[in-house]
């Protein structure tokens, strides 16, 4: 039987949530008064765009986003984001929060949350509508992203190969060592034989050492 292979989660967009009030109409026949229920909403939006799409979070909507379905694949990025929810903690955001990048502004860092740009990230790849939304400085603003970007790879980099050259210097070292006790033992085993002392032996009868 093939297979259906589902593509890989591609994290872009939000999602927050909250309780919402539902009229439970049954139990408001019932009662002859107006019932409500809280119902839970996952607010899903762009970075940088004003679509906003709501969706009441229901077990097949949890299950989709753990297993995956309909074409779509799993999101753990919404299930943690729910999960976070449930518990009373912050939707964990992927990528460098904005909050805590030294290189925008408080009047910046508004601007951005209200754009809907939450992350250095997605500030570097804002598109056209979302660079719009930031107004005057946008673009500059975006450019400053790319470059904070570009300079934390760059530095990453170095770092790997700094790590690598120390773990190739120390994995010389060790075959140094290796190579001194092989030569070491291959000194021992080519030393000429030393006499061996023989043992004299007593004469029984004269008790007399030969």
């Amino acid at each position: 039987m093939a297979m259906t292979m589902l593509p890989t989660e591609t994290h872009k967009f939000y999602v927050d949530f909250e309780m919402r009030p539902h009229e439970d109409r049954n139990a408001s026949i019932a009662a002859g008064h107006p019932v409500f229920v809280d119902v839970e909403y996952a607010i899903i939006t762009m970075p940088g765009g004003s679509l906003v799409v709501d969706k009441i979070v229901t077990d097949e909507l949890l299950y989709e986003w753990k297993h995956g379905g309909r074409g779509k694949p799993p999101s753990k990025f919404a299930l943690n984001a729910y999960e976070a929810w449930k518990e009373g903690r912050e939707a964990p955001l992927e990528g460098t929060d904005l909050r805590n990048w030294p290189g925008v502004t408080p009047a910046q860092l508004k601007t951005c949350i209200a754009a809907n740009i939450k992350t250095v990230e997605d500030l570097a790849t804002a598109n056209a509508e979302g660079t719009k939304r930031l107004g005057m400085g946008g673009v500059a603003l975006v450019q400053k992203a790319k470059a904070y970007l570009e300079n934390a790879n760059d530095n990453k980099a170095s770092e790997a190969i700094s790590a690598l050259k120390t773990e190739v210097e120390a994995l010389m070292k060790a075959l140094d060592k290796k190579d001194a006790q092989i030569n070491e033992l291959m000194e021992q085993l080519t030393e000429p034989d030393q006499p061996k002392r023989t043992r004299r032996k007593r004469n029984p009868e004269t008790r007399e050492l030969e």
